[in-house]
């Protein structure tokens, strides 16, 4: 895991550090001065707390702020110095430390969701592919579908009973005209008498099935037409 640093320099000035760097730290050191009685009497007050079992409340610059009493004024105006070694100070300190644990936690959560999102995106154009496939087929199917419903509406009208009668009584009506037509030929001379007879006598045969197949197909129409069907 990368080791992230702050410079804090940048960071000091963009909140409001001005002049000697050393002058705002000053006032975090526990440097001897005339509170130091005052000072010893309460880390006293505080041993004798902890030695009864009581818990001392800590502060809140003492859990964030290094302890800068424990540097020497060299050290100190070494911080103000060397940015490397004011940097090393800083690193050092459990708000950073904490706020970069925090830091490397979010990017492994980014780079999870990253890795999660890429898996889900390949999965998606798997997807998409299928529901291509499956509409082109799908639509090769309705045309078909209604390719053969067109023929079956066609069949259907051919082979309807309606239809059937009417073409019984047009084949009917020809065998009718052809026997006309036999019997036109034979008073012209144009055909013999077992020519005539022949011819006359297989379009009549063929003129009077028609007319019996048309009958008996009108009366079951009829029949059905008349019991609601």
């Amino acid at each position: 895991m990368l080791k992230r640093r702050f410079h804090i320099s940048a960071r000091c000035s963009g909140i409001g550090f001005k002049g000697n760097i050393f002058s705002h730290l000053l006032p975090f050191c526990k440097m001897p001065t005339a509170q130091q009685t005052s000072q010893q009497q309460h880390q006293q007050q505080l041993s004798n707390d902890e030695s009864n079992g009581v818990s001392p409340e800590l502060k809140p610059e003492e859990d964030s702020m290094p302890n800068l009493s424990t540097l020497s004024l060299d050290e100190l105006k070494q911080l103000d110095r060397d940015p490397e070694f004011f940097d090393d100070f800083i690193e050092e300190m459990s708000v950073v430390q904490h706020l970069n644990e925090e830091l490397d936690s979010m990017m492994n959560q980014v780079e999870n969701i990253s890795r999660e999102n890429e898996s889900k995106g390949t999965h998606l154009v798997e997807l998409k592919r299928r529901l291509s496939d499956d509409y082109t087929a799908l639509k090769t199917l309705g045309e078909k579908c209604d390719l053969l419903n067109k023929k079956y509406l066609k069949k259907s009208e051919e082979y309807a009973p309606q239809h059937i009668r009417e073409l019984l009584q047009i084949a009917a009506s020809n065998a009718d005209g052809d026997c006309d037509r036999h019997v036109e030929h034979f008073l012209n001379g144009k055909i013999d008498v077992q020519t005539f007879l022949n011819t006359y006598q297989s379009s009549k045969k063929i003129s009077a099935e028609r007319k019996a197949k048309e009958e008996r197909l009108g009366s079951q129409l009829t029949a059905l037409e008349r019991a609601g069907i």
